[in-house]
């Protein structure tokens, strides 16, 4: 019998999905994945960076490879792909481990999250809208998860429904939300436009705290706390591209505005890009208690196109 085996140089050739590493290494780790999961009772197909788990005890679970991948290509360790992998799938299906909760575990674990609802998997959709509380932007949704000490899980509606009333539990989850804020330790970056273009200017709000990108459901609040100084009163050019990112700049009039408008998308598109636990690319507009996208971002194409809306093209227009 004879075998067709791949070249050695085509082995170590960029793996297609798995960003940082070669064909081999990331052979080794869906293989060490598929084991893993096997051990445990299930199932597990990959599709690109997303995995879908089929188990005996947990049900379905999808699950998001990104950051495993970037740990792995960046250790060092002869095992990290069977280690790391062993924590994270460990981690993933404790995540559904949640019946034990008493009620009280339950309301103090209970978070809102900014979530995206765009380039999902179908699986990972069906998951957000199960969760969604309202839309919040064009392309993100208020969702509920569970905070626990070993996890975080988003949670559908209808499983909450069953233990209370879904306007108190919605309640506990915003106040714990704020809560979080309020705690979070923040890094606040100045961003300076140049000489040419001094309304190319922006903040950025930086915290590992898990729920920065849903700082905007409290947007005034925060920004009053954390940049007191910023003039609110046209109104916040935002963005969220990451978890742990928040940008925001404000409303002004004429070149400055523009110049703002034309500096922070792109950054935001970039971030969310290229960075990890990516959110929304989007730049958005907060006014009168409103939330407005003002930008669309083909992340294949890498086309960014900025859409004012009549309130800040009116502005704008000013001298």
């Amino acid at each position: 019998m004879f075998f067709r085996r791949r070249s050695r140089s085509a082995r170590n050739e960029p793996d297609p999905h798995f960003p940082g590493m070669t064909v081999k290494e990331a052979e080794q780790l869906r293989s060490a994945l598929r084991t893993r999961v096997v051990e445990s009772g299930g199932s597990l197909r990959i599709d690109g960076l997303h995995g879908i788990i089929d188990h005996s005890r947990h049900g379905r679970v999808t699950l998001n490879l990104e950051n495993l991948v970037r740990d792995v290509a960046h250790s060092q360790h002869p095992k990290a792909a069977t280690t790391l992998t062993r924590s994270f799938l460990d981690a993933m299906l404790n995540a559904n481990r949640v019946a034990g909760l008493d009620t009280a575990e339950l309301y103090a674990g209970l978070r809102m999250r900014i979530a995206p609802i765009r380039g999902l998997v179908t699986e990972e959709a069906d998951i957000i809208h199960s969760a969604t509380v309202h839309r919040f932007t064009d392309d993100t949704a208020v969702t509920l998860v569970l905070d626990t000490a070993t996890s975080i899980q988003t949670m559908p509606l209808d499983r909450l429904r069953r233990i209370d009333e879904l306007d108190t539990l919605i309640r506990a989850a915003r106040t714990n939300l704020h809560r979080e804020l309020l705690d979070a330790h923040i890094i606040t970056h100045q961003h300076p436009g140049s000489e040419a273009h001094p309304g190319a200017r922006f903040r950025s709000f930086e915290s590992e705290n898990y729920y920065i990108a849903s700082t905007p459901i409290f947007l005034e609040e925060m920004l009053q706390r954390w940049a007191p100084d910023l003039d609110l009163s046209r109104g916040v050019l935002f963005a969220m591209p990451t978890r742990h990112i928040l940008l925001a700049r404000d409303v002004t009039t004429g070149e400055d505005l523009l110049e703002g408008l034309g500096r922070m998308a792109p950054v935001a598109a970039h971030i969310a890009a290229d960075g990890a636990h990516a959110v929304s690319p989007l730049l958005h507009l907060f006014h009168d208690g409103e939330v407005e996208t003002l930008s669309t971002f083909d992340d294949t194409a890498r086309e960014l196109k900025i859409l004012p809306t009549p309130y800040l093209l009116e502005l704008i227009s000013e001298k």
